[in-house]
C-alpha cells in the first residue's frame, strides 16, 4: 500500500478504480484468498451478481429438504422452517459482503482528494480494501468450518428432536452451518481490515479540508453498514433463531463477538480524523484570533490618533473576521452526518428496547 506520496494539493477526481475491478499485477502484494475471488467476479454478472445470494439460499433449502424427506425424516412436500432459517446466514454474509465492497469503492473515490496523493495510487489502495491474502482468508475459514461443526454438534436436543434420525438432520442442516459460519469467518476478517484500512487513510492523509464536508463524511457509510450488518444478523439470531443459542457455547460466543463489532465498527475506525478535524479547528480559530487581535491594536492606535476616518477598513475587516469565526466555531468536527448517526442510533436501540419491553409485558401477565 502507498504511504503518503502526494503533494498537500488537491487533485482534481478521475474515474474510481472499481473495488472488484482488476489490477495491474505489479501493485499486488498477495495473492488474494478465494472468498475476495469470488466476491469480484459477482460484480461482473448481470445486476452485480445480487441474484446469487437468494440462489444459494435455495440450494441451501432444497438440499436440506431432498435429505430430510429421502431419509424419511419428514414426508414428501413437508416443509422444514429451521432449514429455511439456517439458509440464511451464508448468504446473507457473501451479500453484505458484496454491498461492502460497493460501498467501499464509493467512499474511496469521494475522499481521494482529501488525501493529497497522485491518483495513479488509488488502484493500490483500491485492490488493498477489495482482497484478502489467501493464507489469511484461508485461516478463516478453517476457523469457521471448525466452529460450524462445533455449533451443529452442540445444538440443543430442542432443536434436533429425538435421536433417531438424527444423522439425516446432520448431513441435511451440515452444509448451511458449514457455509454459514465459515462466510462469518471470513466477514469478520473484511470488515477488521476495512476498519484498519479506514482508520489508516484518515491517519495518513494530507489534504483534509474541514470546511470539505463531502470527503470527511466519506467512509461513514461503510463503518455504519459494518456496524448494521452485525446488528441485523445478532437480532435475527435472536429472534427468528433463538432455539438455536439456547445452551449452545460456540453460538454464543460468535454472537457476542458480533455485538462487539456492531458497538465499535461505527466509532473506532473514524476517531482519528476527529481527533484531526479538532486540531485543525483549533488552528483555524487561533488564525483568526490572532488576526482579529491585530485589528484591535490598530484599531485601538488609530483611535488614539484621532484618525476616525480610517477606521471603516478596520471595521469591515473585523466584521469578517467575526463571520468567518462564527463558522469556524459551527464546523462539526465528528466524521459523519447528524442524520445518519441518528439512524444507526436507532437501528441498534430500538430492537434491543422492543425486546425488553415485550419481556416485561409477559413477566406482568404471567405475574398477573
Amino acid at each position: 500500500m502507498p504511504g503518503v506520496t502526494g503533494s498537500a494539493a488537491r487533485i482534481p477526481e478521475a474515474h474510481p478504480a472499481g473495488v472488484g475491478s482488476a489490477v495491474d499485477p505489479s501493485l499486488a502484494s498477495y495473492r488474494p484468498g478465494p472468498a475476495s475471488r469470488f466476491m469480484a467476479r459477482l460484480e461482473g454478472l448481470p445486476g452485480h451478481g445480487w441474484w446469487v445470494p437468494f440462489g444459494l439460499a435455495l440450494l441451501l433449502i432444497g438440499w436440506a429438504h431432498a435429505v430430510l424427506w429421502a431419509s424419511g425424516r419428514l414426508r414428501v412436500g413437508e416443509l422444514d422452517s429451521l432449514a429455511a432459517i439456517l439458509a440464511v446466514y451464508g448468504p446473507y454474509a457473501l451479500a453484505t459482503g458484496a454491498l461492502g465492497q460497493r460501498t467501499a469503492r464509493r467512499a474511496l473515490s469521494t475522499f481521494w482528494p482529501a488525501t493529497g496523493w497522485p491518483d495513479s495510487d488509488r488502484a493500490t489502495w483500491a485492490f488493498e480494501f477489495a482482497n484478502i491474502p489467501v493464507r489469511h482468508e484461508s485461516a478463516a475459514l478453517l476457523v469457521g468450518l471448525i466452529g460450524g461443526f462445533g455449533a451443529l454438534v452442540g445444538a440443543p436436543a430442542s432443536m434436533l428432536g429425538p435421536e433417531e434420525g438424527r444423522l439425516a438432520l446432520f448431513v441435511a442442516y451440515a452444509p448451511a452451518f458449514a457455509l454459514g459460519y465459515s462466510l462469518l469467518a471470513v466477514g469478520v476478517v473484511f470488515t477488521v481490515r476495512w476498519l484498519w484500512l479506514v482508520a489508516r487513510i484518515h491517519r495518513e492523509a494530507t489534504a483534509i479540508d474541514p470546511f470539505d464536508r463531502a470527503p470527511v463524511y466519506a467512509f461513514s457509510r461503510l463503518t455504519v453498514l459494518v456496524g448494521l450488518a452485525y446488528a441485523i444478523g445478532v437480532y435475527f439470531s435472536f429472534t427468528v433463531n433463538a432455539a438455536l443459542q439456547v445452551g449452545n457455547v460456540l453460538a454464543l460466543a460468535f454472537l457476542a463477538v458480533s455485538i462487539l463489532f456492531a458497538v465499535a465498527a461505527f466509532v473506532a475506525p473514524l476517531w482519528g480524523i476527529h481527533v484531526r478535524l479538532v486540531r485543525e479547528k483549533a488552528v483555524l480559530l487561533r488564525d483568526i484570533e490572532r488576526r482579529m487581535n491585530q485589528l484591535t491594536t490598530e484599531a485601538y492606535a488609530r483611535i488614539d490618533a484621532r484618525a476616525y476616518d480610517s477606521m471603516s477598513p478596520i471595521g469591515s475587516s473585523l466584521a469578517g473576521l467575526n463571520a468567518m469565526r462564527e463558522r469556524i466555531v459551527h464546523l462539526p468536527t465528528w466524521p459523519w452526518p447528524p442524520q445518519l448517526l441518528g439512524g444507526f442510533i436507532s437501528a441498534l436501540l430500538l430492537p434491543v428496547i422492543a425486546y425488553l419491553l415485550t419481556r416485561l409485558v409477559s413477566t406482568l401477565l404471567g405475574a398477573s
